[in-house]
């Protein structure tokens, strides 16, 4: 009868029903209440629901004698923390928990629910990211929860920084075979890679620090994309929260936000799943390809990438990346959507950006005829000349081992940069004889003028005198020119007594007699 009902109706409520039926009741019992219930209106309800007639005036005489419109609740099967706490013992395995609770109710002579009869409760009364959580823990409950969608950013406003192993092993110039790790920097607001590091091996601080580097400088080989970023946001791994990776960053005055779940830093997480994707999957040596049987897999035989045939490749993807494939989301490219965006950029040096992203191992060395012995290479500085015996500190750029930096040990200034002897450019070497030829001039414009000065100094006492007549008269020269004097200014001799006697003593002074004061006179 229901099922021509609703054929009638021409509409099927399904679930619907549960929720309409306590108005259409309440709107019945109201209007029997006040006296004006016809069988009309029971029909037109029972036909909007797609039951019979006598369903409705059925609900209608439940509702009147319990006083209220909603159907009586019937007796089932609930799941209550007893039952969470069994699923959680049992790792979400229905069936074990069924087994579970099937035990205990016999121990207590209570009839077992049904297997049926625990899956329809779980499934109505406990969502499926629950479930998920008590299979898999925490983190997989989360994985299926509504996010609210993040807030629009301009460029370079925040970055998401994250390490992704590479899925195959390369070889190395020494014949080793080696796992592989790249580190890479988005834009949030673009879907940009500003800049990334491969490192083999396993990645450390010094990764972090050459992809920031070249996610910053925009000038060649990077670039056009760069500028240091308002924010940066990345997970709480050892290497990106180290000391280190902290003061770079605080230096250059950009905050580290450090997130503990995956889903917090999208963006980046998102590149990772695509770099395999698109990426990995495709290259030689691929250690997820499909098996063949239950060992071997697809192209295991493959001779291997070398590292620098796996990094060239990786440099082509990402320039694809940027600048060939169109994101849903912005409708262009990652560099179009950067590039016509109209916030500021803040940028820094490429001489400003080293002096915070340099390591040392602590190893004082000295400069020699060849230069400074570094990692087992000679370096040449740049600013070297006349400094053999100088102690150095080498500071260097994590991945550009072509050149290093200088600092002295006393005092720990900075001398320069010192690039590889066996490797140096023209241009450098140039560079370093032009120094000592500067040191040169300049030294002996210094010791010509010091010749100079010392000469003029000297000069009274290095050159022989004219002759002199003395200034002495013999006694006949002079009573000749005595003689020859005019009248009045010759030699006169004082007028009055040449002797002054002395001042009488005072009063009451005791003076010797003259007899005593003529004694040892000769």
């Amino acid at each position: 009868m229901e099922a021509v009902a609703e054929q009638a109706g021409g509409v099927s409520l399904g679930d619907r029903r549960e929720l309409l039926r306590p108005v259409a009741v309440a709107g019945l019992l109201g209007r029997r209440l006040a006296g004006e219930l016809s069988t009309a209106d029971v029909r037109l309800v029972a036909v909007s629901l797609g039951v019979s007639v006598r369903t409705v005036w059925r609900w209608l005489a439940r509702a009147q004698v319990t006083g209220s419109p909603l159907p009586v609740a019937r007796a089932r099967f609930e799941v209550t923390d007893e039952v969470v706490e069994v699923l959680a013992d049992c790792g979400g395995n229905v069936k074990r928990a069924h087994e579970e609770l099937a035990a205990r109710a016999q121990a207590a002579g209570v009839r077992p629910p049904g297997l049926s009869t625990v899956r329809d409760a779980i499934r109505r009364d406990l969502t499926p990211g629950f479930m998920a959580g008590l299979r898999q823990g925490v983190p997989a409950a989360r994985g299926m929860d509504p996010a609210f969608k993040r807030p629009a950013v301009a460029r370079n406003q925040v970055w998401e920084g994250d390490h992704k192993q590479a899925p195959l092993r390369v070889v190395m110039p020494d014949g080793s075979r080696v796992r592989v790790w790249v580190t890479w920097f988005e834009d949030r607001a673009t879907s940009m890679v500003m800049g990334w590091a491969v490192t083999a091996g396993s990645a450390h601080r010094g990764s972090v620090l050459a992809a920031l580097r070249s996610a910053v400088l925009r000038e060649e080989p990077y670039g056009p994309a760069g500028g240091l970023p308002a924010l940066v946001r990345m997970d709480a791994g050892a290497d990106f929260v180290s000391g280190t990776v902290r003061a770079a960053f605080g230096a250059l005055g950009v905050p580290v936000e450090v997130v503990r779940s995956a889903r917090l830093k999208g963006g980046v997480e998102r590149l990772n799943r695509t770099a395999v994707s698109r990426f990995f999957a495709d290259l030689p040596g691929y250690t997820k390809a499909p098996l063949l049987d239950h060992r071997r897999r697809a192209g295991a035989g493959d001779p291997p990438l070398t590292f620098e045939a796996f990094v060239g490749l990786l440099r082509g993807w990402v320039h694809d990346h940027n600048t060939a494939w169109v994101v849903a989301r912005t409708g262009m490219t990652p560099l179009a959507a950067w590039q016509a965006d109209a916030a500021p950029v803040r940028l820094i040096g490429p001489a400003d950006l080293r002096a915070y992203m340099l390591e040392s191992d602590g190893r004082p060395r000295k400069i020699t005829s060849h230069g400074v012995d570094f990692h087992g290479r000679s370096y040449m500085p740049l600013e070297g000349a006349g400094r053999i015996g100088t102690k150095v500190w080498v500071r260097w750029m994590p991945h550009h081992a072509h050149e290093v930096d200088l600092y002295t040990v006393a005092g720990n200034r900075y001398l320069g940069r010192a690039v590889l002897a066996d490797e140096a450019s023209e241009a450098e070497r140039k560079l370093v004889l032009r120094a000592r030829d500067e040191r040169d001039a300049v030294l002996r414009r210094a010791l010509k003028r010091s010749a100079v000065r010392r000469r003029t100094k000297y000069e009274a006492v290095t050159e022989a005198a004219a002759p002199r007549r003395a200034t002495v008269l013999t006694g006949r020269e002079a009573a000749a020119e005595l003689a020859q004097a005019p009248p009045g200014t010759g030699v006169r001799r004082a007028s009055g007594p040449r002797y002054r006697p002395r001042t009488p003593p005072a009063a009451g002074w005791a003076v010797p007699d003259a007899s005593d004061s003529t004694k040892g006179t000769p």
